[in-house]
């Protein structure tokens, strides 16, 4: 959302963070059990109408209670693991490489109730106006394809949401592959890397890192991905989302 300061919009330039050194919550909007939760970035310090970006840990028999969003609409992926997703009543069981969207006024639950600890990335939005649709989940891995020498995934949010989301991608860039964002005018984007090894560079700083780094990048800024690991490949999930 940027900041205004004496009548003047002031947005901020790229931010970097990671999972590390999450807060430890217990029974989470009344759920069960322990979560490890951390907040990546808030919306205020992003261009667009970002509320925040988060990753969530649900350890075994944990769970976030139902709750509903009455200011925000958001969206799960799942990193690893599997977890039973309850939404408006209904319950379906959700595994890494899911993408679960929560419409506003969408009653969500989330249970851990295997024996490793689920992971998932998180970021809301403040809505639009007009009828919320109804929530989905995506299976994206299954949507990957070629893109010169990567693989790409790409989710149109728009039809999911009354907010000004865009469009969900997941990444795959081979050893030593790189990938190149140009991020327009009208948009900012987070990179949230999921496997392997990363360098993110964007307005002269380098950001390296493994599973976990995020960093957000404003509009019209040049981004490059690089995959710095010699054998394995890089994965990474890119969230975008509308400037006005």
């Amino acid at each position: 959302m940027a900041t205004v300061v004496r009548g003047e919009r002031r947005p901020f330039g790229p931010i970097a963070n990671d999972v590390s050194g999450p807060a430890v919550t217990h029974r989470q909007v009344g759920g069960e059990g322990v979560c490890r939760w951390k907040m990546l970035m808030n919306g205020m310090h992003l261009e667009g109408e970002w509320n925040c970006v988060e990753y969530v840990v649900i350890e075994p028999g944990g769970s976030v209670g139902e709750h509903v969003h009455l200011r925000t609409e958001e969206i799960y992926y799942i990193v690893s693991g599997r977890a039973l997703l309850t939404m408006n009543g209904e319950e379906s069981e959700v595994s890494a490489g899911d993408l679960v969207t929560t419409p506003i006024g969408a009653a969500h639950a989330i249970a851990n109730r295997g024996d490793t600890d689920m992971h998932f990335f998180v970021t809301e939005v403040f809505p639009g106006t007009g009828p919320a649709a109804e929530p989905a989940v995506v299976r994206v891995p299954e949507l990957l394809a070629p893109q010169g020498g990567n693989r790409v995934a790409r989710v149109d949010l728009t039809p999911h949401f009354t907010g000004d989301w865009r469009e969900f991608r997941l990444l795959e860039v081979p050893p030593g592959g790189r990938i190149e964002e140009d991020v327009p005018q009208d948009r900012s984007v987070v990179l949230h890397v999921l496997e392997g090894s990363a360098a993110i560079g964007t307005d002269g700083e380098e950001y390296r890192g493994v599973a976990g780094l995020s960093v957000a990048v404003p509009p019209r800024y040049v981004a490059t991905v690089d995959n710095t690991h010699a054998q394995r490949r890089l994965r990474v999930i890119r969230t975008e989302v509308g400037v006005r």
